[in-house]
This record gives structure tokens, sequence and C-alpha cells, in this order.
């Protein structure tokens, strides 16, 4: 069976995730991921423009960054300086299901 780990620090600074909201932490099936502060960060949510069927989760990284956090197994979230929320949800932690800015959904897998 092969599944896709991905490896994250797991000490940060707390300017490495400042942009989290709050109240993601107070959610149990949050976990707030360490990402270095000089890591590639997205500058907006039209950085994740570029996802569609084919891209998977390993490029998704290395074009804009690892995530900020995870919400259960298969869901990765990053959080955004401006405060939005873009949540990547994917079935087997590889490819990618669909991804949201805040409650508006920018894809889906057909």
């Amino acid at each position: 069976m092969r599944q896709t780990v991905f490896v994250f620090l797991l000490i940060a600074t707390p300017a490495a995730f400042a942009a989290c909201p709050e109240s993601m932490s107070r959610d149990p099936t949050f976990v707030l991921l360490a990402v270095d502060e000089k890591a590639l960060r997205p500058k907006g949510a039209e950085d994740f423009s570029f996802i569609g069927d084919s891209t998977t989760l390993d490029q998704v990284s290395a074009k804009i960054g690892s995530p900020d956090g995870a919400k259960g197994q298969n869901t990765f979230v990053w959080c955004l300086a401006d405060g939005t929320i873009v949540t990547i949800a994917s079935r087997d932690g590889s490819d990618i299901k669909f991804v949201r800015v805040g409650s508006k959904t920018i894809y889906k897998r057909k």
C-alpha cells in the first residue's frame, strides 16, 4: 500500500503560525503543524488556482509551501496572512479531492 507521508518540523516559532485563527486551535480535529519562517508561503488564495485533476499534494507543497495545519488524516489547512483559510482535502493523502477558500469551493475533482 502506497501512502504519501508529509514530513514537517515539529518545532516552530509563533510567527510561523500567527495567521491561523485561535478558534481553529479549539477544534479537536485540528493539528497545528510547524512551518519554518523562511519556508515558501502562499501570498493569497489565487496561488492555489493552478490546482487541477492531475495535481498532487506534493506538487502543491513544492509550489506554495507546506500546510499550517491538518484536520484529521487527509485534510490540510493553509492560514494566509489576510486571515483567509484555504482547505485542501484528499482521499488518500496524495490526490486532491477539493480546495476551499473560506467556505467557497474553488476546485472539486470530477
